[in-house]
């Protein structure tokens, strides 16, 4: 559980971006919030704003219905009405069409409000499945408390829904578990996702959830990608020139100011797609984690190896082990192959590759192994 930071490099903390909004935080509301008991007490006002549709960045009205109709059957929030946000923000010349999947702007709307948490994110149909991200906001904090990525899977509209209702009803009993923090000066390792994938539905869709894994985990304190490109035009850095190397991601570390700088990228080759993930330790210089790519034509099975990726990335941060570099597939004698079982590997067997144990030093590139290495 961090703060989340307006500007990551400045330690500013999230506020109000208006004079007007700002009085709207100055109510007597904020001081009694301050001290929340355990969430989901039934008292707990709860503003769910409505997810956003990565396909046009537009809003999408029936996956918020449904998440809402959820949070008030579980019976333990306050959810404040769709209709009463629409009037308040309306009141404060906020339009209430207008998309939000952003910690500042859910900030501004919880304080317009009244609201002491904030429940947004996005979902999208991707493939043959409802692709959802959600991020619980504390206002009087301004601390992203629990973040969820899932999918309601379903070869129909109906079997979506009702699959997509179950993972809402999951979440809920997951939020009202949480209890807020009052200290704000928790922050996690600074990180920067260097994103070289084409400006598409799909590639939306995996950044959406790369970043919103990277917000509930208070490990990592994520910069924002508008800070992000506002310091790479500073620094006139074109990202797309930069190859992703290890001595290559490393200096854009550096030069951003960041702990850790996570490598994504998901692009066509032929009728497949490739999604490539790497996470690297900067002050470190080191490769802390990559996986293989497994081209395939299905998004699915790439939804399933990012899940891997970030599963097996937060495990290792929580066990706390030094990074492994991934070596050249050639030094294979002593390479670890571990079964994963879900990418669909052959007859549904994956395997990732981990890394050399050898003691020589590592190389300067980023080997994606196709298969696994060859017995000497």
């Amino acid at each position: 559980m961090r703060s989340l930071r307006y500007l990551a490099l400045s330690g500013i903390d999230l506020k109000p971006t208006s004079k007007v909004l700002g009085l709207a935080l100055a109510t007597a509301w904020v001081a009694a919030l301050s001290a929340s008991p355990t969430l989901g007490q039934g008292q707990v006002r709860l503003a769910v704003l409505e997810l956003v549709d990565l396909a046009d960045n537009q809003q999408s009205p029936v996956s918020s219905d449904l998440l809402r109709k959820t949070l008030i059957a579980s019976g333990s929030w306050t959810v404040i009405g769709k209709d009463s946000v629409e009037k308040r923000l309306t009141e404060f010349n906020v339009d209430p069409r207008q998309a939000c999947n952003n910690p500042q702007c859910a900030f501004d709307i919880g304080n317009v409000v009244q609201a002491e948490y904030v429940l947004f994110g996005t979902a999208s149909l991707l493939a043959s499945a409802h692709a959802v991200t959600l991020k619980l906001l504390h206002i009087p904090t301004a601390k992203i408390l629990w973040t969820k990525v899932a999918e309601g899977h379903g070869s129909s509209q109906n079997e979506r829904t009702r699959n997509l209702e179950k993972v809402f009803s999951a979440s809920a009993g997951e939020m009202k578990l949480l209890k807020a923090e009052s200290d704000k000066s928790k922050h996690g390792k600074s990180l920067a996702v260097i994103d070289l994938s084409e400006n598409s539905l799909q590639s939306r869709a995996f950044f959406e959830r790369i970043g919103t894994r990277i917000y509930g985990n208070p490990a990592y304190d994520l910069m924002s990608p508008t800070e992000l490109t506002e310091l790479l035009t500073a620094l006139e850095i074109n990202r797309y020139s930069v190859v992703p190397s290890l001595e290559n991601m490393i200096g854009l570390g550096q030069k951003l100011g960041v702990s850790n700088l996570l490598y994504s990228r998901l692009y066509r080759d032929g009728r497949s797609y490739i999604y490539r993930l790497a996470m690297y330790d900067v002050p470190g210089k080191s490769l802390v984690l990559e996986l293989p790519p497994q081209p395939s034509e299905d998004l699915i099975k790439l939804l399933d190896y990012e899940r891997v990726f970030f599963n097996t990335l937060f495990n290792k941060e929580k066990a706390g082990p030094p990074p492994l570099a991934v070596k050249d597939g050639g030094k294979s004698n002593r390479a670890l192959w571990i079964s994963l079982g879900i990418l669909g590997i052959g007859s549904g067997v994956a395997a990732y590759w981990v890394g050399s144990l050898d003691n020589d030093e590592p190389s300067d590139k980023i080997p994606f192994p196709r298969k696994p290495p060859e017995e000497p």
